[in-house]
């Protein structure tokens, strides 16, 4: 019976290791939205947006901690941790995880958003709600961030489709070179 338990337990957690989806991703800063392309598979994730009207995808690996930043017109890439200052500043779902799990986010119940039940979660700094951000359990990804300071940034994920994700979405592209930047290691 033991090892019954222990074979569904372990099937029960590969299985919600490997959530696959895709969303548009969209934030507004400001009163003006963009629009960019979520795909989510297990620990990776892949943003592909437009900086400065050129193409720009982002790979995250949280089992090794590792963003690879990519421009295609180019054929390059830089890598650089995904807990260094760097990343924590423009990926909005590393700093989400780092909070998550801090002092500073005091859970505050559960509501649905974009037809997904989250916990939601509220940061608090020197006595200032800074941040609140909603994850959803089925997902195991955010859902929606609100920054309370500032810009007023928001992100949700909306038009949310589960579904099989192209592993290739999460590799470098076969002829990109890698650029050394000073300090991104």
């Amino acid at each position: 019976m033991k090892a019954l338990l222990s074979i569904l337990f372990a099937l029960l957690l590969c299985g919600s290791a490997f959530s696959q989806f895709k969303a548009d991703m969209v934030q507004t800063s400001e009163g003006v939205a963009t629009t960019s392309k979520l795909y989510v598979e297990g620990s990776f994730y892949c943003i592909e947006q437009e900086e400065g009207g050129t193409a720009v995808r982002v790979i995250v690996n949280k089992d090794e901690m590792v963003t690879r930043v990519l421009r295609p017109e180019d054929k390059m890439y830089i890598e650089m941790s995904s807990t260094g200052m760097m990343s924590k500043m423009n990926d909005v779902f590393m700093s989400v995880e780092d909070l998550q799990g801090s002092t500073d986010a005091k859970l505050l119940g559960k509501e649905e958003v974009n037809g997904y039940s989250c916990d939601k979660y509220v940061v608090n700094r020197d006595g200032k709600d800074v941040m609140n951000f909603w994850v959803s359990s089925e997902l195991e990804f955010p859902v929606k961030v609100v920054n309370l300071m500032g810009n007023k940034m928001t992100m949700e994920l909306k038009n949310i489709k589960m579904g099989d994700i192209d592993d290739s979405m999460f590799k470098i592209p076969d002829g990109y070179t890698k650029m050394e930047m000073p300090g991104m290691k």
